[in-house]
């Protein structure tokens, strides 16, 4: 009687997947409000470095202007002949002159005596009559005689160039405003100025000259 043969089945054994764990976290009330709190803050940051620090377009906006254009023409206005006869120029600039010939007057004077002076402290030295203290005292006197001498010159002569400056803007205002006056009836594009030391206005076309127009506006405007 044959063998039986013994079938033997293999049943493999089946391994439950463990369970996933879930992971909790429990925040009280006031951890949570100060995390909000934070991330906000941060926001508000970022948004204020991206709006205010990040470079922005710029956009040229044009000026607008009202005033009817000018003609186009150009004028000029000679500026000695200004000077020579503006009644205000004559006025402050002579004033101005003749304080500054007084005071070369008065500071010569005190030149020259100061330098007899100098020359008698040389003769007394050279001569031997001064002994060394009078010689030394002698020499600190002169030193501040002197130091005083330019301190007084350079206060004086700065005082009248301040004197002239003001006087030429004061000139230069009442100019601009007469040309401006004039330039309302003859509405020239461009009004220019010059000047024998300053020869800019190489060739002028003598119709193009308002210079006795600015002049007698000048005049007649100071004479008010």
């Amino acid at each position: 009687m044959p063998s039986e043969e013994l079938t033997q089945t293999f049943e493999p054994e089946i391994v439950q997947p463990e369970k996933q764990k879930k992971i909790s976290f429990n925040c009280n009330s006031q951890l949570c409000h100060l995390i909000s709190i934070s991330v906000l803050f941060v926001a508000v940051i970022v948004l204020y470095v991206l709006h205010f620090l990040a470079p922005k377009t710029q956009v040229f906006v044009p000026k607008e202007i009202t005033d009817a254009p000018g003609t186009g023409e150009i004028v000029y206005v000679n500026l000695d002949t200004i000077n020579e006869n503006y009644e205000l120029v004559n006025i402050l600039i002579g004033d101005i002159k003749m304080e500054m010939a007084k005071q070369d007057a008065i500071f010569t004077n005190r030149e020259n005596a100061f330098q007899r002076k100098y020359n008698q402290f040389q003769e007394n030295m050279n001569s031997g009559v001064l002994t060394q203290v009078q010689m030394e005292n002698a020499q600190t006197q002169l030193m501040q005689e002197y130091q005083q001498l330019e301190e007084d010159k350079d206060r004086i002569y700065n005082n009248l160039q301040n004197r002239q400056a003001e006087a030429l803007l004061q000139v230069y205002d009442s100019l601009s405003a007469a040309v401006k006056r004039i330039n309302t009836v003859r509405n020239a594009s461009f009004v220019i100025t010059y000047q024998s030391q300053s020869p800019f206005l190489l060739t002028a076309d003598p119709t193009k000259d308002i210079t006795d127009y600015v002049l007698f506006e000048l005049n007649r405007s100071y004479k008010k």
